[in-house]
Parts: structure tokens; C-alpha cells; sequence
């Protein structure tokens, strides 16, 4: 039932399809006013329609694209989502996801119902058999959940930043950041289950054995298939501490051979590396870490043996290393600005026999501009093997076991509106890409702002298309849910 406590939805009665309005108890409904009128249903949640709620809704981590939803759903249940997406379909609105709006382009916007997942947040289960939890969930609290069962548990994969929601990861993917990196895959190949609400507003369950194309579809396929609304994941036993040898270098062949050299070593755990601009200073930072229990602390001599540069070592809680990347942005927040900040970034997969001359390439020309104030740039090394679902697209396989994610995570000088600066990136960005794409066979790592149109993304998706489509026409034949990224820019 509706609350009636909650003024937004409280208000909403329904939607006029002549007038392609939402309708409120505030306005008229008399027959000469409002000829057409389509009651909503009734929800758990709430149905925003007013304009302070829906222009809180209306640009994304980006601060680039800006679209306005004529509604807000906060909904309580898979059944909210399912009964709305049902309603839109019925008067043609279309439908997007936001867990915790991370994307840059406007790829989680649109000017229909946009469904806000933050409050779908329960931990239904959790245990050594893995954890049953809701799509708006942050990792963080899962985390953090996990860690402090008895016994310790964590999962296999964690992206760098984990104030991310489930659902919100898994729709793009799920890259391991600092857990995960080296041995586990994406967050996407340790999901059992999933409860997702489809385009044509049906709840299913769905794995790797039951609805598989639907299970596939909705893992990295950019919610275009399927809102996430539940997830089943692996757990697995988590160590007391964390040590973390960091390695600076200004050669970026002795960088990359300390990199190849790490990856491969048994004893590491995760293994990523930051680039800074060229300056006096070191700037490739490679970080290699191995969690360890007390009892069993690692030999420094042997996990950096044969390394060129000489490692600095960090020796922290597992806690306070997984959330790393949380602390920098925290402080971001808190100090620039952030929120405010135009985020042009830029992220490719890249084969792993092409990153090193790709960064060659890239890394002399790189800027403060390019970075900017508050920007980090970023590489993470995923071993192909562990890497089970077909989506999101990576590189073709060029003989080597190992594929890279490069994040350049620009940040705006100031959050004063420069649209000449946000063009100039965007321009930069495509460049870049094109580039990338041409001679190294770089493929997109789609949270980012590069701009594609409907045969980008058929592209993008090479062999998997006709699958990726035929999943579309099943379970959103009307193409309502999320148009933002324009892969199915007709239907």
C-alpha cells in the first residue's frame, strides 16, 4: 500500500498519457482538465513527482549529462520495481536504474521513471555458503557485514571503491580493484543467482543453469535486459591483515617488468599501479599486496624478490586496506569539492601483450590538465582465465594470459560550469579511444565518458550481438529500460 506519510507519493495519483504527465492529488482532475488519467499502483515505496526530488536525480558522478525524470520510484520490493516497470510499459515511459549514480555520461539517466535502488539495502543472508543480499546494497556494508561474522569471510571480488551498490557493479561488470585483482575474476563470476524484474515487469530468478540467457544479460550488459533487484554471492574466508609493497619507478619498461614479475608470483594477492604526469618524482606506483593472518606473516624477501625498484612497505588491517580508494574519495569530498567536479574519465580494457607500448604511448603526453586536481589514473591486471561470462566485451586474446583495465579518472579544475573544458575532454577521450581501439585492440570499459553511437555498441559487442539483442527483443521488447547509453536507440 501506498504510506501515507511520504508527501511524494502521498500526491501521485497517476499518469496522463494525452498530456504525458504525471498527476498529482494537488492538481485538477476534473473531466475538462484532465480528460485521460491513468491511476498508478499502489506501492511499499514511494513515487516522487515533484520537481525538487526529480532535479535531485537529473545528472549523475559525471556533472556532464544532464536529463530531468518525470518521476521517482524509492522503491521497498522487487514488486514496487516490477508493478512500475509494468505501468510504463502499459503508456510508453521509459526506465532507468540508479544505485549510487557513478557512472559519467549520463548512462544511468533518462527522462522517464528513473528507480532509485538505495532503498533496497537488506543483507537477507549471509554465511560461509555466500550471502543473499538487495541490488542497492553497498559493497562497503557487505564488506564490512562479512568481516565481522564469525567465521571472518569477505568477497572474492571488490571493486577499488566499494561505496558502490551491488547491482550498480555487476550491471558494468564488477572489476576486482584492490581484492581480487590477480586469482578471482570479476565481481560478476561469483554471482549465483540473481532476482531481476524485466522489461516487461516479470520477477524471474535466474543462474548460470536456470534462464541462462537472461543470467548473462544482465551481468555487464548495462541494465539494458533487466533491473537487478537481488544478488546471491560467493563469500569466502578473509584474512586478519594486509601488506602492501609499493614499488615507484620512472622507466616504464622497468615498471612493467616489476608488474609482469609480481603478477605472476604466487604468493601475491592483488597487485594494481597508479601514473602521475612526468615529473622529477616516480611516476608509475606499482602496489603488490598479500593478506596474511598474524600467525603467518609474509616473507618480504621472497614476495619482491628479483624486483628492480627498491618496495616501501605498507602493513595495514584487511579493513582499512579494502577501503583505501574510499578514503581518498572521502577526503575529496570533504576538501574539493568532488560532488560538484566534472569527472570526463576515460576506461579501456587493453590486451595484455599491448599495455605496455599503449602506455609508452600515452604516458609522456599526459598532463596535470588530464588529470587534474582531484584525478588519479589507474591499472588493473586481470588473469583472462577467471574471467567466465560474456559480458562486458573484453580485447580479443593475443597470447597472453593477462588483460589490463586503464582508468584515467580526470577531474575538472573547479565546479564552475566550462562546457569548453568538458568538449575539449570528451574530444580528448575519443581520441584517445579511436587510438587505443585501431592499433592495440582496446575495447571500452563502459562507466566512463566516451561517446558512442547505436553501431559503436554493435561494435563493441562484436560476436555477442546477435545474443545481446535477441536477450533485448525477450525481456524488454518495448526497449524501455535505460536508454542512456543509446544501445538501442529504436527499439
Amino acid at each position: 500500500m501506498t504510506r501515507p506519510d511520504s508527501p511524494g507519493n502521498a500526491a501521485v495519483m497517476g499518469f496522463d498519457p494525452a498530456g504525458r504527465l504525471w498527476v498529482s492529488s494537488r492538481e485538477s482532475t476534473t473531466e475538462e482538465t484532465r480528460p485521460s488519467f491513468a491511476v498508478a499502483p499502489a506501492l511499499e515505496g514511494d513515487l516522487l513527482v515533484d520537481e525538487s526530488s526529480r532535479r535531485a536525480y537529473a545528472t549523475d558522478l559525471g556533472n556532464i549529462a544532464t536529463t530531468t525524470p518525470s518521476a521517482v520510484l524509492r522503491p521497498r520490493s522487487a514488486q514496487d520495481v516490477a508493478a512500475m516497470i509494468r505501468f510504463c510499459r502499459a503508456h510508453g515511459i521509459t526506465a532507468s536504474v540508479r544505485g549510487r549514480a557513478s557512472t559519467t555520461l549520463g548512462q544511468s539517466l533518462c527522462d522517464g521513471l528513473l528507480i532509485d535502488t538505495r532503498t533496497l539495502d537488506r543483507i537477507h543472508t549471509l554465511g560461509p555458503e555466500g550471502a543473499e543480499v538487495d541490488a542497492g546494497l553497498l559493497w562497503k556494508d557487505l564488506v564490512t557485514a562479512a568481516y565481522e561474522h564469525s567465521p571472518r569471510l569477505t568477497p572474492p571480488a571488490v571493486t577499488a571503491y566499494t561505496s558502490l551498490s551491488v547491482g550498480g557493479t555487476l550491471s558494468v561488470g564488477g572489476l576486482g580493484g584492490l581484492v581480487g585483482a590477480l586469482h578471482t575474476g570479476l565481481q560478476g563470476d561469483h554471482v549465483r543467482e540473481l532476482e531481476v524484474v524485466t522489461g516487461t515487469g516479470d520477477i524471474e530468478r535466474c543462474s548460470a543453469e536456470h534462464r541462462t540467457d537472461l543470467f548473462e544479460a544482465v551481468l555487464g550488459g548495462l541494465g539494458q535486459c533487466g533491473v537487478i533487484t537481488k544478488a546471491v554471492l560467493d563469500l569466502v574466508p578473509a584474512k586478519e591483515r594486509a601488506r602492501t609493497y609499493v614499488l615507484g619507478h620512472t622507466d616504464n619498461a622497468a615498471f612493467f617488468r616489476d608488474l609482469r614479475t609480481l603478477i605472476e608470483r604466487p604468493g601475491i594477492d592483488h597487485v594494481y599501479a597508479t601514473l602521475q604526469p612526468p615529473s622529477d618524482g616516480p611516476t608509475h606506483q606499482l602496489y603488490a599486496t598479500v593478506v596474511y593472518d598474524r600467525d603467518a606473516p609474509p616473507r618480504d624477501e621472497e614476495a619482491v624478490a628479483g624486483v628492480e625498484a627498491a618496495p616501501l612497505v605498507e602493513d595495514t588491517s584487511y579493513l582499512d586496506y579494502v577501503f583505501t580508494i574510499d578514503r581518498f574519495v572521502d577526503h575529496m569530498r570533504e576538501t574539493a569539492q568532488w560532488g560538484g567536479l566534472a569527472k570526463p574519465w576515460y576506461d579501456v580494457w587493453l590486451p595484455g601483450d599491448a599495455m605496455e607500448d599503449y602506455v609508452a604511448e600515452v604516458h609522456p603526453a599526459l598532463t596535470e590538465r588530464d588529470l587534474g586536481p582531484c584525478g588519479i589514473s589507474l591499472i588493473y591486471p586481470q588473469r583472462r582465465a577467471h574471467m567466465t561470462r560474456p559480458y562486458p566485451p573484453r580485447p580479443e586474446p593475443d597470447g597472453s594470459p593477462w588483460v589490463y583495465v586503464l582508468d584515467i579518472n580526470t577531474t575538472a579544475p573547479s565546479p564552475a560550469p566550462d562546457p569548453a573544458y568538458v568538449q575539449e575532454m570528451l574530444e580528448r577521450n575519443d581520441r584517445w579511444f579511436a587510438r587505443a581501439r585501431d592499433r592495440y585492440g582496446a575495447v571500452l570499459y563502459p562507466i566512463g565518458s566516451v561517446r558512442f553511437s547505436a553501431q559503436d555498441w554493435r561494435n563493441h559487442f562484436g560476436a555477442a550481438w546477435p545474443a545481446f539483442s535477441a536477450a533485448k527483443k525477450r525481456y524488454d521488447p518495448d526497449a524501455l529500460l535505460t536508454p542512456g547509453p543509446g544501445i538501442f536507440p529504436n527499439g
